[in-house]
């Protein structure tokens, strides 16, 4: 992960320490599934903005601004979230050959992660094929 966190900041030129990138790393599956159809729907995207909100309460840090730090990462981490989804073939082995890296260490960020790809592929949510057919792939890949 300290690899992947430095050569993604020498292209994104971020300033985020490295718990908020991994964080970043651990939304990438979900992302890689809702963009399986080829669309983002408005129901994907209010839970990725969710998600990216409860990722910005928890991590924010004072260095961000002081009454504005949570809203500062939030915005972080959904323009991430629109470029990992955008460049994609650029980022995606990269990324998850990190997160099966880092879950050896972290266990618990292997259920964070599977139960937030999850969140997609319910069938509550009514995912199609090209969806379910990446969460499996991708949990076979990650070792979930």
């Amino acid at each position: 992960m300290d690899n992947l966190y430095e050569e993604y900041l020498q292209v994104r030129f971020l300033d985020i320490n490295k718990e908020q990138f991994i964080y970043i790393a651990h939304l990438l599956p979900s992302c890689l599934i809702v963009m399986s159809d080829g669309l983002l729907d408005k129901e994907e995207w209010v839970t990725l903005k969710r998600l990216s909100k409860i990722l910005g309460d928890e991590l924010a840090t004072d260095d961000l601004g002081e009454t504005e730090k949570q809203e500062n990462l939030m915005l972080i981490y959904k323009a991430e979230i629109r470029y990992l989804i955008k460049h994609k073939d650029v980022w995606e082995d990269k990324f998850i050959k990190a997160l099966k890296e880092y879950f050896v260490e972290q266990p618990a960020s292997k259920e964070f992660v599977k139960e937030t790809m999850e969140l997609f592929v319910a069938p509550d949510q009514n995912p199609d094929e090209s969806e379910v057919a990446t969460y499996n792939r991708l949990a076979v890949d990650l070792g979930i």
